[in-house]
This record gives structure tokens, C-alpha cells and sequence, in this order.
């Protein structure tokens, strides 16, 4: 029998095996008797078929069938989170697209019920053929997995994330991606593997390292040893002093007996060919192989290379099928990153401790039950609470005014050329606004707001510092 059903996890097909082989096998006589077995030469049959099942068998050991067959399961709409599992070894760069090793019957029965269990949890209102949704999914359903990087020297970055190229169907950049995702807190790191230096151009890790004179920056350097004449101050390369088999200034023809007295070895140990400068030390030049870009290694781009897992927050969202994120409602606040408000907020803390006409204001408006309110009523209606704040609070901005968050219910707002007064008469605007949105409804949005004007701020604060002690204070 052949289901047809579009669920890949429905619970009545628990006994449905798809496997793929390409050559006779003895393991459809093992299986049979547990499962209802569907086999396929290929992934064009199968996809003419449309047989769903939680699990894919690929046996035999060819290698260019077994990833031919893995690169497309990964990338299919249907298949993507189906557990796979191989008969036969396989290359190391495809061991994250698959779940094993074939387990015996009764192993694979329990591993597709706890599959199941946690598919009937998944929340299916994540549009799964999102880049996105197909990641948490497939996470999800693989509670322990861990997102290892794969080293391989032709690759551009020395390293790949094979199943991001995978689920993504070749459409993102995997490091674009995870920094994206990190910075949203979908992923969190497991263990740093590595840090490498990467061209500022083209992110290639392929980088040339070329010693380079510090004057006229040419290649055409070399060590040498030289001599430092103490009768006449004399210095040249050693070989000019070498006489007869002794020592001897060629300047002054001083004989050179003892070192420290008469002659001492200056440091200046290379020279260069070009301009014919002596120096300590040569400069070094990054060179990219791949753009062939030069740049000074301090400007070279640091990446750092890290395992990943599904962070709570990922969890929270594979079960609840919505992304909930106040910026959302915020986004039209001139809402910046957090570090470059950051940056601004210490530009400002400069500029106004060095002239005192310069003022400006930090306000903070602390969110306390977001959470107790999605539970109560849904990431609907509070979006739509907190949309409705936002466009009061958009009418009090102006437009060099800055937003940003440093957490989930943290918002910040920047106010240029605001001193004490402004600032106080902004935060009873703020509250009024806030009595006026709780009297609409029955459920009431709390918060607790904190500010401080520039003249209020300690001189030895930074930013960073200052956004802490305020956070502090709030909670």
C-alpha cells in the first residue's frame, strides 16, 4: 500500500520505510515483517510516487549515489526533516545530512516514536518552506544534534556548514546566516573550533603573509649581519669588514679586535635591496589569494568558528509556531542595532563632556509581563497592544531620536538636545500614554520606565557601563 498522505509525521504512517537503492538488497526481507516498505531506484521515481514517510533508508555503497540521493532529500519541501539513515559509510562532509547507521527493527521503532512525539509537538504554523522554518524543524525534531562545521582548504572560508547549505537550498551565505541567527538568539554556540583571519573583501581565508620593507614597502628584502665601527661610527654589512681573515673598519681601516670596545653588531638587521634602508624589523602585508587584495593583517576580518544547538528560544518558537519580537511593533522608532547605539551613545557622552551646550537624554522603558501576557492573550492581540504604544510613542519622537533593545522586553530611547526639563516633561507624556492605552482594555501592559539626562552621568561612565547600572536599577 502506498500512502500518499501530505503529513509527513502523521501517526499512521509510524510503519512506512522509503528506501532508496539503486542495486538488489537483502534488507527489505528484515524490514518487511516490521514495516511497510516503498522502494526507489531514485529520487525522480520516488517524487513521481509522492510517498510520505518520517523515515528514508539509503543502502548500497556507492558514494556519488548515496550523496547525490542526500543532497536532494535535504533540499526537497517534503523530505528535508525526515530522519535518513545510510547502510554504508560516508564522506565526512555528509555526515551531519544523515541520522546514522541503520538500527535493527526494534531500535528503529522506538527512535521513530520519539520522532513522532516530538513532530505531534511541533507546531506547524511556522511556514516550513521558509529557510528559517525548515531549520528550527529540522532541529527540533533532533533534540541532542549539534551543527559542527566541516573543514575543507578548497572551500573559500576553509570551513562549511554543510546542512545550512542544505536547508537554505544553496540560497544563503551559512556565516551570513548564523550571525543572523545567533544575533536573534535561534542558535546558541556549543564549543569554539577555531578562529581565523579572513580577507576584509571577499572573506577568504586564503591569505598570503609578505615580509615588506617599512620605507618604500618593496619585497626585495633580506637579513643580514652588520657592523657597527666604534673609532669612526662606521656601519655596513659584515663582509666589508673581513680583511685578510681579519676584522677591519673599511672607512677608517681600523683593525676591529674586541666586541663592545671596538665594534658591536647593530640591530638593524635587514636591509633592502630597493632603497637600501637597514631596519629592525620588516612590516608584514596580507595578501588574498582569491581577490588578491592587499591589506595590513590588523584590517583582516576575524571569523570565529563554532559548533551550534537550538537555543530555548528556537524551542519555544517550534512549539508555538510564532516569532515574538517587539521590534516588530518598534521598527518604525528609528530602531538601530544594539551596538551601534551603543556607539552613538558614547559619541554623545564624549562630545557632551567636552562642551557643555551639547545635551541629550536616555530613556528606558522596561516591559515586566510580556511573557504572563502571551500566555493570557496570544502573541495576536499583545502584538497588537504593543502596536497600538508604538504609535503613541512614534508621536512624541522626533527624528533624531534612536531606539534599540538590549533584551526581549528592554527598550532604550536616545533623545539628542534634550536636557532635565525636556526629559521630564517627555516621561509624564510617556505615562499619560500608558494610563490612556490600559484604560482601553482589560488586560493592562506594565511597565516601569527609568532616564537620565547628560549632566546627570557620571564622567567615568560608558555606554556600555551606563545601560547596565540603569538595567540594574529597572529589575
Amino acid at each position: 500500500m502506498i500512502n500518499k498522505s501530505s503529513s509527513l509525521g502523521s501517526l499512521d504512517m509510524s510503519d512506512e520505510l522509503i528506501f532508496f537503492s539503486h542495486e538488489k538488497t537483502n534488507l527489505l526481507d528484515q524490514y518487511s515483517d516490521s514495516f511497510s516498505t516503498h522502494v526507489f531506484h531514485d529520487y525522480v521515481e520516488w517524487k513521481k510516487e509522492n510517498v510520505h514517510s518520517p523515515v528514508v533508508i539509503i543502502t548500497g555503497g556507492d558514494q556519488n549515489y548515496i550523496t547525490s540521493t542526500l543532497d536532494k532529500i535535504r533540499r526537497d519541501e517534503d523530505l528535508f526533516a525526515s530522519l535518513c539513515f545510510v547502510t554504508e559509510s560516508i564522506p565526512a562532509s555528509y555526515s551531519s545530512l544523515v541520522d546514522g547507521q541503520l538500527p535493527q527493527p526494534p531500535q528503529l521503532k522506538q527512535i521513530i516514536s520519539q520522532f513522532l512525539d516530538l513532530f505531534s509537538a511541533y507546531n506547524n504554523s511556522e511556514v516550513h518552506i521558509s529557510h528559517l522554518g525548515r531549520l528550527i524543524k529540522y532541529l527540533w525534531l533532533r533534540p541532542n544534534f549539534i551543527l559542527h562545521p566541516y573543514q575543507e582548504w578548497q572551500h573559500l572560508r576553509s570551513y562549511r556548514y554543510p546542512l545550512l547549505e542544505a536547508l537554505s537550498q544553496d540560497k544563503s551565505d551559512s556565516f551570513e546566516w548564523l550571525q543572523s541567527l545567533s544575533a536573534s538568539k535561534l542558535l546558541e554556540p556549543v564549543a569554539l573550533i577555531d578562529r581565523q583571519r579572513e580577507c576584509t573583501f571577499c572573506h577568504s581565508s586564503h591569505i598570503s603573509f609578505i615580509d615588506i620593507c617599512p620605507s618604500c614597502h618593496a619585497i626585495d628584502i633580506d637579513l643580514q649581519a652588520s657592523l657597527h665601527c666604534f673609532t669612526c661610527g662606521c656601519v655596513d654589512v659584515q663582509e666589508k669588514f673581513i680583511h685578510s681573515g681579519a676584522l677591519i673598519c673599511p672607512k677608517c681601516n681600523t683593525q676591529l679586535r674586541h666586541i663592545g670596545s671596538d665594534y658591536d653588531r647593530p640591530i638593524e638587521n635587514h636591509s633592502c635591496h630597493v632603497c637600501h634602508q637597514t631596519f629592525v624589523e620588516s612590516n608584514v602585508l596580507a595578501r588574498c589569494t582569491v581577490c588578491e587584495k592587499e591589506m595590513m593583517p590588523n584590517d583582516l576580518a576575524t571569523n570565529r568558528i563554532q559548533s551550534w544547538k537550538l537555543s530555548d528560544r528556537g524551542r519555544i518558537i517550534a512549539v508555538r509556531g510564532e516569532v515574538f519580537d517587539i521590534a516588530t511593533s518598534f521598527d518604525q522608532l528609528n530602531f538601530i542595532p544594539k551596538d551601534l547605539f551603543i556607539h552613538d551613545l558614547d559619541w554623545l557622552l564624549i562630545s557632551s563632556r567636552r562642551y557643555p551646550d551639547i545635551t541629550f537624554s536616555l530613556f528606558g522603558i522596561y516591559f515586566i509581563n510580556l511573557t504572563d501576557l502571551i500566555d493570557l492573550i496570544g502573541h495576536t492581540q499583545l502584538l497588537q497592544m504593543l502596536e497600538s504604544f508604538a504609535q503613541r510613542l512614534r508621536s512624541m519622537l522626533r527624528t533624531p531620536d534612536l531606539s534599540t533593545r538590549t533584551a526581549e522586553n528592554m527598550l532604550w530611547l536616545l533623545l539628542p538636545h534634550t536636557d532635565e526639563q525636556g526629559l521630564s516633561s517627555f516621561q509624564k507624556r510617556i505615562e499619560n500614554s500608558m494610563q490612556l492605552l490600559q484604560a482601553e482594555g482589560d488586560m493592562k501592559l506594565e511597565c516601569r520606565f527609568i532616564s537620565v539626562a547628560s549632566s546627570q552621568i557620571l564622567k567615568s561612565e560608558t555606554a556600555e557601563l551606563l545601560l547596565a547600572r540603569l538595567y540594574g536599577e529597572l529589575i
